[in-house]
Protein backbone atom coordinates (compact mmCIF):
# COMPACT_ATOMS: atom_id res chain seq x y z
CA UNK A 1 0.00 0.00 0.00
CA UNK A 2 1.48 3.25 -0.96
CA UNK A 3 0.29 5.55 2.54
CA UNK A 4 1.28 8.74 0.59
CA UNK A 5 -1.76 8.14 -1.65
CA UNK A 6 -3.88 7.40 0.38
CA UNK A 7 -2.77 10.29 3.16
CA UNK A 8 -3.26 13.05 0.13
CA UNK A 9 -6.60 11.51 -0.85
CA UNK A 10 -8.49 10.93 2.65
CA UNK A 11 -9.53 14.57 2.41
CA UNK A 12 -10.96 15.01 -0.85
CA UNK A 13 -12.84 11.86 0.17
CA UNK A 14 -14.15 13.37 3.17
CA UNK A 15 -15.70 16.18 1.62
CA UNK A 16 -17.18 13.98 -1.11
CA UNK A 17 -18.82 12.15 1.57
CA UNK A 18 -19.69 14.57 3.42
CA UNK A 19 -22.02 16.32 0.55
CA UNK A 20 -23.32 12.99 0.01
CA UNK A 21 -24.32 13.04 4.10
CA UNK A 22 -26.12 16.69 3.76
CA UNK A 23 -28.16 15.52 0.35
CA UNK A 24 -29.54 12.79 3.03
CA UNK A 25 -30.15 15.20 5.43
CA UNK A 26 -32.14 16.88 3.38
CA UNK A 27 -33.84 13.71 2.57
CA UNK A 28 -34.80 13.09 6.23
CA UNK A 29 -36.12 16.63 6.00
CA UNK A 30 -38.90 15.83 3.39
CA UNK A 31 -39.75 12.96 5.00
CA UNK A 32 -40.07 13.55 8.42
CA UNK A 33 -39.57 16.89 8.28
CA UNK A 34 -36.96 19.29 10.07
CA UNK A 35 -37.19 19.32 13.80
CA UNK A 36 -35.23 22.44 13.44
CA UNK A 37 -35.77 25.45 11.87
CA UNK A 38 -38.60 24.02 9.43
CA UNK A 39 -36.22 25.54 6.65
CA UNK A 40 -36.05 23.64 3.26
CA UNK A 41 -32.44 21.99 2.86
CA UNK A 42 -30.48 22.71 0.36
CA UNK A 43 -30.82 20.62 -2.51
CA UNK A 44 -33.44 20.83 -4.82
CA UNK A 45 -33.78 17.25 -5.53
CA UNK A 46 -31.63 15.50 -2.65
CA UNK A 47 -32.28 11.74 -3.68
CA UNK A 48 -30.67 13.12 -7.09
CA UNK A 49 -27.98 15.07 -5.54
CA UNK A 50 -27.16 11.84 -3.07
CA UNK A 51 -26.92 9.56 -6.02
CA UNK A 52 -24.24 11.83 -7.76
CA UNK A 53 -22.12 11.87 -5.10
CA UNK A 54 -22.26 8.68 -4.60
CA UNK A 55 -21.42 7.70 -8.31
CA UNK A 56 -18.30 10.32 -7.82
CA UNK A 57 -17.40 9.19 -4.88
CA UNK A 58 -17.47 5.50 -5.90
CA UNK A 59 -15.32 6.68 -9.11
CA UNK A 60 -12.90 8.44 -7.44
CA UNK A 61 -12.23 5.66 -4.88
CA UNK A 62 -11.36 3.48 -7.61
CA UNK A 63 -9.10 5.78 -9.00
CA UNK A 64 -7.35 6.21 -5.37
CA UNK A 65 -7.20 2.51 -4.45
CA UNK A 66 -5.50 1.72 -7.67
CA UNK A 67 -3.07 4.61 -7.19
CA UNK A 68 -2.25 3.38 -3.58
CA UNK A 69 -1.70 -0.27 -4.91
CA UNK A 70 -4.48 -2.18 -3.29
CA UNK A 71 -6.04 -4.20 -5.67
CA UNK A 72 -7.87 -6.32 -3.13
CA UNK A 73 -9.30 -3.60 -1.97
CA UNK A 74 -10.64 -2.15 -4.87
CA UNK A 75 -11.94 -5.62 -6.15
CA UNK A 76 -13.90 -5.75 -2.98
CA UNK A 77 -15.20 -2.65 -3.34
CA UNK A 78 -16.36 -3.06 -7.05
CA UNK A 79 -17.74 -6.70 -5.73
CA UNK A 80 -19.79 -4.46 -2.98
CA UNK A 81 -20.99 -2.51 -5.16
CA UNK A 82 -22.93 -4.35 -7.48
CA UNK A 83 -25.69 -4.42 -4.78
CA UNK A 84 -25.99 -0.60 -4.12
CA UNK A 85 -25.51 0.38 -7.81
CA UNK A 86 -28.86 0.29 -8.88
CA UNK A 87 -30.64 1.87 -6.05
CA UNK A 88 -28.22 4.76 -5.15
CA UNK A 89 -31.13 7.34 -4.98
CA UNK A 90 -32.89 4.70 -2.37
CA UNK A 91 -32.91 4.73 1.40
CA UNK A 92 -34.22 2.76 4.23
CA UNK A 93 -36.63 5.46 6.34
CA UNK A 94 -36.82 4.36 10.56
CA UNK A 95 -40.53 5.71 11.23
CA UNK A 96 -39.48 5.34 15.50
CA UNK A 97 -36.64 7.10 15.68
CA UNK A 98 -37.09 9.15 12.32
CA UNK A 99 -34.04 9.01 10.08
CA UNK A 100 -32.99 8.07 7.00
CA UNK A 101 -30.03 5.89 6.15
CA UNK A 102 -28.19 4.81 2.98
CA UNK A 103 -26.95 1.32 2.54
CA UNK A 104 -24.65 2.82 -0.24
CA UNK A 105 -23.63 5.86 1.82
CA UNK A 106 -22.66 3.12 4.70
CA UNK A 107 -21.10 1.05 2.46
CA UNK A 108 -18.65 3.88 1.39
CA UNK A 109 -18.38 5.19 5.04
CA UNK A 110 -16.88 2.30 5.86
CA UNK A 111 -14.32 2.03 2.86
CA UNK A 112 -12.78 5.20 3.49
CA UNK A 113 -13.44 4.85 7.38
CA UNK A 114 -10.57 1.56 7.41
CA UNK A 115 -8.16 3.92 4.73
CA UNK A 116 -8.32 6.57 7.18
CA UNK A 117 -7.18 4.77 9.93
CA UNK A 118 -4.88 2.92 8.08
CA UNK A 119 -2.62 6.06 7.82
CA UNK A 120 -3.46 7.70 11.24
CA UNK A 121 -0.87 8.09 13.79
CA UNK A 122 -0.72 6.89 16.81
CA UNK A 123 -1.02 9.14 19.91
CA UNK A 124 1.72 8.57 23.00
CA UNK A 125 0.76 7.08 25.94
CA UNK A 126 0.85 10.80 27.81
CA UNK A 127 -2.01 11.51 25.10
CA UNK A 128 -4.18 8.73 25.50
CA UNK A 129 -4.41 9.09 29.49
CA UNK A 130 -4.98 13.30 28.82
CA UNK A 131 -8.32 12.16 26.21
CA UNK A 132 -9.32 9.37 28.76
CA UNK A 133 -8.91 11.90 31.85
CA UNK A 134 -10.82 14.65 29.82
CA UNK A 135 -13.72 12.27 28.29
CA UNK A 136 -13.73 10.41 32.29
CA UNK A 137 -14.29 14.25 33.69
CA UNK A 138 -16.83 15.77 30.55
CA UNK A 139 -19.17 12.19 31.34
CA UNK A 140 -18.81 13.60 34.86
CA UNK A 141 -20.49 16.67 34.22
CA UNK A 142 -23.40 16.19 36.52
CA UNK A 143 -21.94 14.87 39.52
CA UNK A 144 -19.21 17.91 39.12
CA UNK A 145 -22.24 20.15 38.81
CA UNK A 146 -23.91 18.58 41.70
CA UNK A 147 -20.93 19.43 43.88
CA UNK A 148 -21.03 22.93 43.76
CA UNK A 149 -24.75 23.20 45.14
CA UNK A 150 -25.99 25.11 42.34
CA UNK A 151 -27.98 24.26 39.32
CA UNK A 152 -26.52 26.48 36.62
CA UNK A 153 -29.49 28.96 34.72
CA UNK A 154 -27.87 28.88 31.25
CA UNK A 155 -24.92 27.37 29.35
CA UNK A 156 -22.29 30.45 31.10
CA UNK A 157 -23.17 29.16 34.41
CA UNK A 158 -22.27 25.69 33.11
CA UNK A 159 -19.33 26.34 31.33
CA UNK A 160 -17.57 28.24 34.34
CA UNK A 161 -18.29 25.75 37.14
CA UNK A 162 -16.72 23.45 33.99
CA UNK A 163 -14.14 25.50 33.19
CA UNK A 164 -12.56 25.75 36.88
CA UNK A 165 -12.41 21.76 37.08
CA UNK A 166 -10.77 21.32 34.27
CA UNK A 167 -8.27 24.19 34.72
CA UNK A 168 -6.98 22.62 38.01
CA UNK A 169 -6.62 19.11 36.23
CA UNK A 170 -5.08 20.19 33.04
CA UNK A 171 -2.13 22.83 32.81
CA UNK A 172 -2.64 23.21 29.35
CA UNK A 173 -6.07 24.27 28.88
CA UNK A 174 -7.63 27.33 27.31
CA UNK A 175 -10.93 29.05 27.90
CA UNK A 176 -12.50 29.85 24.30
CA UNK A 177 -9.53 29.30 22.04
CA UNK A 178 -9.73 30.68 18.61
CA UNK A 179 -10.02 28.88 15.47
CA UNK A 180 -9.40 30.52 12.07
CA UNK A 181 -11.67 31.10 9.13
CA UNK A 182 -11.93 32.62 6.07
CA UNK A 183 -14.38 35.88 7.37
CA UNK A 184 -14.63 35.00 10.67
CA UNK A 185 -13.09 33.39 13.71
CA UNK A 186 -14.56 30.69 15.69
CA UNK A 187 -14.40 30.27 19.78
CA UNK A 188 -15.26 26.35 21.39
CA UNK A 189 -15.79 27.09 25.02
CA UNK A 190 -12.90 25.37 26.35
CA UNK A 191 -10.09 23.17 24.91
CA UNK A 192 -6.67 21.47 26.01
CA UNK A 193 -4.14 22.57 23.86
CA UNK A 194 -1.69 19.31 24.07
CA UNK A 195 -4.34 16.59 22.41
CA UNK A 196 -5.74 19.27 20.18
CA UNK A 197 -9.29 18.89 21.90
CA UNK A 198 -12.27 21.05 21.86
CA UNK A 199 -15.27 20.85 23.76
CA UNK A 200 -19.09 23.14 23.94
CA UNK A 201 -21.18 22.56 26.23
CA UNK A 202 -25.17 23.05 25.58
CA UNK A 203 -27.79 23.24 28.24
CA UNK A 204 -31.03 21.75 27.45
CA UNK A 205 -34.34 22.88 30.13
CA UNK A 206 -36.76 20.65 28.51
CA UNK A 207 -37.45 18.79 25.39
CA UNK A 208 -38.61 21.60 23.20
CA UNK A 209 -34.56 23.04 23.39
CA UNK A 210 -33.44 19.33 22.08
CA UNK A 211 -33.73 20.38 18.41
CA UNK A 212 -32.33 23.92 18.98
CA UNK A 213 -28.97 22.44 20.98
CA UNK A 214 -28.25 20.28 17.90
CA UNK A 215 -28.28 22.79 15.34
CA UNK A 216 -26.19 24.46 17.69
CA UNK A 217 -23.56 21.68 17.40
CA UNK A 218 -24.41 21.25 14.19
CA UNK A 219 -23.10 24.48 13.24
CA UNK A 220 -20.23 24.55 15.41
CA UNK A 221 -19.12 21.45 13.32
CA UNK A 222 -18.86 23.25 10.07
CA UNK A 223 -17.27 26.01 11.83
CA UNK A 224 -14.29 24.33 12.96
CA UNK A 225 -13.44 22.05 10.07
CA UNK A 226 -9.91 22.55 8.57
CA UNK A 227 -7.97 23.54 11.87
CA UNK A 228 -4.74 22.19 11.96
CA UNK A 229 -4.42 22.69 15.82
CA UNK A 230 -8.33 21.71 16.69
CA UNK A 231 -8.50 18.15 15.45
CA UNK A 232 -10.85 16.23 18.24
CA UNK A 233 -14.03 18.04 19.63
CA UNK A 234 -16.52 17.41 22.19
CA UNK A 235 -19.80 18.10 22.08
CA UNK A 236 -21.12 17.85 25.82
CA UNK A 237 -25.34 18.19 25.90
CA UNK A 238 -26.34 18.92 29.86
CA UNK A 239 -30.09 18.27 30.16
CA UNK A 240 -32.72 18.65 32.90
CA UNK A 241 -34.11 15.35 32.50
CA UNK A 242 -33.10 12.49 30.19
CA UNK A 243 -34.83 14.44 26.75
CA UNK A 244 -32.47 12.73 24.01
CA UNK A 245 -30.03 9.59 24.10
CA UNK A 246 -26.67 10.10 23.77
CA UNK A 247 -27.04 7.70 20.77
CA UNK A 248 -29.60 9.53 18.88
CA UNK A 249 -26.82 12.35 18.64
CA UNK A 250 -24.49 10.14 18.00
CA UNK A 251 -26.08 8.90 14.41
CA UNK A 252 -27.01 12.01 13.90
CA UNK A 253 -23.03 13.54 14.19
CA UNK A 254 -22.07 11.02 12.08
CA UNK A 255 -24.52 11.86 9.16
CA UNK A 256 -23.60 15.05 8.70
CA UNK A 257 -20.32 13.85 8.72
CA UNK A 258 -18.63 15.43 11.79
CA UNK A 259 -16.50 12.22 12.51
CA UNK A 260 -14.17 13.97 14.91
CA UNK A 261 -16.52 15.12 17.16
CA UNK A 262 -17.28 12.84 20.46
CA UNK A 263 -21.06 13.38 22.08
CA UNK A 264 -21.66 13.14 25.51
CA UNK A 265 -24.73 13.48 26.84
CA UNK A 266 -25.65 13.95 30.82
CA UNK A 267 -29.20 14.37 32.77
CA UNK A 268 -28.38 17.19 35.70
CA UNK A 269 -30.85 19.90 37.74
CA UNK A 270 -30.87 23.13 35.87
CA UNK A 271 -32.16 26.00 37.67
CA UNK A 272 -35.28 28.02 35.94
CA UNK A 273 -34.64 31.45 34.56
CA UNK A 274 -35.67 34.03 36.96
CA UNK A 275 -38.22 36.29 35.89
CA UNK A 276 -37.38 40.05 34.63
CA UNK A 277 -40.68 41.30 35.24
CA UNK A 278 -39.71 40.55 38.99
CA UNK A 279 -38.76 43.64 40.83
CA UNK A 280 -36.21 43.13 43.80
CA UNK A 281 -38.14 43.71 46.85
Amino acid sequence: MDITVVKNAVGSLDKLLSKAREALWDIEKEVFGDPGDGQAGGYADPHAAMKAFLEELHDVLLVVLEAADMPETRAALIDGWREFSKGLADTSDNDEFQFCESPALTFLGRVIQGLRMTVSEAISSEEAWTLSRLEAMLRDTAALVHGRKAAPENETELQDIMHDYLGACFPDFTKYPSIGGTLKNFKPDCGIASVGAAIEFKIVHNKDQVATAFSGVAEDTAGYKGSKDWTRFYAVIYQAEPFMLESHLRSDLKRIGAATWTPIVVNGPTAKKASRDKKAG
